[in-house]
């Protein structure tokens, strides 16, 4: 068996297509219409995908992946690589990636945290992959994204809010 074996006849890129669609506004069950199964075996498809993804040290289903949901996944800078990440400044690239992780162990959702910076799932996806894309090529902006992540994490840090705040007894 290869790691890049249908999963009970869902292909890597048809898997990687129905996630792109749900983060784009699509339900799981409209996806399911679209594979022609039943949500049980979606939720087992899904879960044998995500094992063999987290298990996968080779990180070809990763790759594969990410280029399949590029492909698919729409949101408001476009779809695909017909989208306009480049839109999406370096510096804003980098802040929205320390405030989902920051905000988020403060329990607040990555989704909502993008759209504080105007950007869907799919969109920061694009967007990742064309500033990683960039930095594959101009080693300068490693530097530039080390810096530029320790100023984001200092001031998302300084701005921890009591997320009880709002509770009474």
């Amino acid at each position: 068996m290869s790691i890049l074996d249908p999963v009970e006849g869902v292909t890597l890129e048809d898997w990687s297509t129905a996630n792109a669609k749900m983060v784009s506004g699509s339900t799981k069950d409209e996806i399911c219409k679209l594979l022609g199964i039943d949500a049980p075996k979606w939720d087992r498809v899904n879960e044998e995908w995500l094992t063999r993804m987290k298990n996968d040290t080779s990180f070809t289903i990763s790759t594969k992946y990410a280029a399949a949901f590029n492909q698919s996944a729409s949101g408001n800078l476009g779809k695909g690589s017909a989208s306009a990440a480049e839109s999406i400044s370096f510096e804003k690239y980098i802040e929205s990636m320390v405030a989902q992780d920051v905000l988020g162990k403060q329990g607040r959702d990555a989704q909502d945290v993008l759209k504080d910076f105007g950007m869907t799932v799919a969109d920061y996806s694009n967007v990742s992959s064309y500033w990683t894309g960039k930095m594959m090529t101009d080693f300068s902006l490693g530097m530039k994204m080390n810096n530029l992540m320790n100023e984001y994490k200092a001031k998302y840090e300084a701005m921890k809010t009591d997320s009880h705040s709002d509770l009474e007894f």
